[in-house]
């Protein structure tokens, strides 16, 4: 890892929760080099996918309830990056998720009696969102990614600190989300089971509609990684983030393979197969190459495959 008092810049302002922990040597800066595979969708000519190969193809994984996942918010680290409560995509997402948390017991959520409790007069949680249609929700505002303008939003309650389904340190039904944990208790895929941003973490999906030189409009796609920027200024508060983490990327594969499940709900069947036939074969490159930890290196010695840098600490440190 780079030394902290190497770092010239972090890339965020000084003093921030992000620039001292970049320089404190828990994170690694962002800003690196990207490679990317652009392929057309195979079951739909129309729809352009663009997949981050230095992201899929790190070595990252969720440290969620181990020493090495210290929290968004360090007064809170048993909570991981539970703090702020789970925006809700549509109404789709908010019936799915009515749905499991109407199956959960008082084994598999630790807060279920209290928040039943509070009805449906229930007050503002712990930031002072006023309540929603149910118990677990509140509504908060979010801003609308085509048109710019704040609109209103349902959202997980905050309750003492944390999403009311994060399930502190020492219960006895284990600690972590409560949706996740019965999810893999009852093998109900986990795209199923959270709200959406909550099991896309640590992929990020953006999607825009584009016009072909043409004429032709067709949708672009991209799965990158959800670095600090992806929560736009908030970001930078956050007293910790794992995904530039060495600490992190602990995995014996890919993302493309450990979250196949996620990609797959992405992206589709047919455009993952695509994927994963490429990263499998990219991967196959690097172990062969002379260097592998840096992807090989060319006549003027930049790297020929840009490889995360956090995977390569990881491996590193062996």
């Amino acid at each position: 890892m780079t030394a902290p008092e190497q770092i010239a810049s972090t890339g965020f302002p000084d003093g921030t929760p992000a620039d001292l922990s970049i320089r404190a040597g828990r994170e690694l800066p962002d800003g690196h080099p990207r490679e990317w595979l652009e392929f057309i969708d195979p079951a739909d000519p129309e729809h352009i996918i663009q997949a981050d190969l230095t992201w899929l193809t790190s070595t990252y994984r969720c440290r969620f309830g181990t020493d090495a996942c210290h929290g968004i918010d360090a007064a809170n680290p048993d909570v991981g990056c539970c703090v702020h409560g789970a925006f809700l995509t549509d109404e789709d997402d908010n019936d799915a998720l009515t749905e499991i948390a109407s199956r959960l017991t008082d084994e598999d959520w630790q807060l279920r009696g209290e928040v039943l409790a509070l009805g449906e007069d229930a007050a503002p949680d712990d930031n002072g969102a006023e309540a929603g249609p149910e118990p677990w929700l509140v509504w908060d505002e979010l801003d609308d990614e085509e048109t710019g303008e704040t609109q209103p939003a349902l959202k997980t309650r905050v309750l003492r600190g944390a999403c009311v389904f994060a399930n502190r340190a020492g219960f006895t039904g284990g600690a972590g989300c409560a949706l996740h944990g019965w999810a893999l208790r009852h093998d109900v895929p986990v795209t199923v089971a959270k709200p959406e941003v909550c099991w896309q973490l640590p992929l990020r999906r953006l999607e825009d509609w584009e016009t072909t030189p043409d004429g032709r409009e067709m949708l672009r796609t991209t799965v990158t990684e959800y670095t600090r920027r992806g929560w736009g200024e908030g970001g930078e508060d956050f007293d910790w983030y794992c995904t530039s983490d060495p600490g992190c990327h602990t995995g014996s594969t890919g993302l493309w393979e450990s979250c196949a499940e996620e990609l797959t709900e992405l992206i589709g069947a047919e455009a993952y197969a695509l994927l994963a036939e490429h990263c499998r074969a990219r991967e196959e490159l690097v172990a062969s190459l002379p260097q592998p930890l840096t992807g090989g290196i060319s006549p003027s010695g930049l790297p020929l495959l840009s490889i995360h840098p956090a995977t390569v600490a990881a491996r590193q440190r062996g």
